[in-house]
């Protein structure tokens, strides 16, 4: 990893923070590569139960860097398809299809590309002043990434039209009541440690039952009741003789919280 890109695993949650403040956290295609390269180390690490995404510096992410936007210009279309988004749909199916739950800790903007990548984490904490931004149709674009797909399964249709057809910002308070996102920190100094609080909550939950939700929850988001009925009975057959579930009884019965 480069200064760009800073990593650290502190008590089973592999903390992965943008550092390219000059840019305001903008993405360009190397660094994306990093942050999928981080992703999926952690996801491959068997010390690891939890991720938390998140930036320093003003911004979680102002999107695409503006001097990358203008290179586009003189890109061929496949070159875009294969080059640019290669890398920046690239980091939004690592977050989504990584095996562990991935925390986004937005502080101030998540923008464009930093939007998609927040709506691809499994869970957002915020504070009053972070905000997201589909801003894409403001610069005559789409948001390709995934936003077009799980933003209106999070929020409703009427209210991603208004958030992408609008370029609507939607802030902390907001975002939190309208599923945008999980918890709102009242103090923004404060923000990462609640969000590093958030992650460790889910590392010491049971990991075989959270790959497996994981799992579960994206496929039903194209799925049908009838085939997900079958596809979680067939798992919940399996972690019922795995070894977590035990642990939780025996912990039950000694009145503990279950170790795993």
């Amino acid at each position: 990893m480069t200064e760009q890109l800073q990593t650290r695993v502190q008590d089973r949650v592999a903390e992965i923070v943008f550092n390219r403040v000059e840019t305001r956290n903008g993405f360009v295609p190397q660094f994306l590569a990093e942050v999928i390269e981080a992703i999926k180390a952690a996801d491959n690490d068997p010390k690891v139960r939890a991720i938390m995404i998140t930036g320093n510096g003003p911004d979680f992410s102002s999107g695409g860097d503006k001097k990358f936007l203008r290179e586009i210009l003189s890109m061929s279309t496949d070159d875009v398809i294969r080059n640019v988004y290669g890398y920046f749909q690239g980091v939004c199916r690592t977050v989504k299809t990584c095996a562990k739950p991935v925390v986004a800790v937005i502080n101030g903007g998540a923008v464009g590309a930093g939007c998609e990548l927040a709506i691809s984490a499994d869970f957002r904490v915020v504070s009053k002043s972070s905000f997201f931004h589909e801003n894409w149709t403001a610069i005559g674009t789409i948001p390709p990434l995934g936003g077009m797909f799980l933003l209106p399964r999070l929020v409703g249709q009427e209210r991603a039209a208004n958030i992408i057809m609008r370029a609507q910002r939607v802030y902390g308070e907001e975002a939190v009541r309208i599923g945008l996102a999980s918890h709102l920190v009242e103090d923004d100094a404060k923000l990462r440690e609640e969000g590093f609080k958030f992650a460790l909550d889910l590392a010491g939950r049971s990991p075989n039952a959270m790959r497996v939700a994981k799992v579960a929850l994206r496929r039903s988001l194209d799925s049908t009741l009838a085939g997900e009925w079958e596809f979680n009975l067939l798992q919940q057959g399996t972690l019922l003789h795995g070894p977590d579930f035990a642990a939780a009884l025996d912990a039950i019965e000694a009145k503990r919280v279950p170790t795993y």
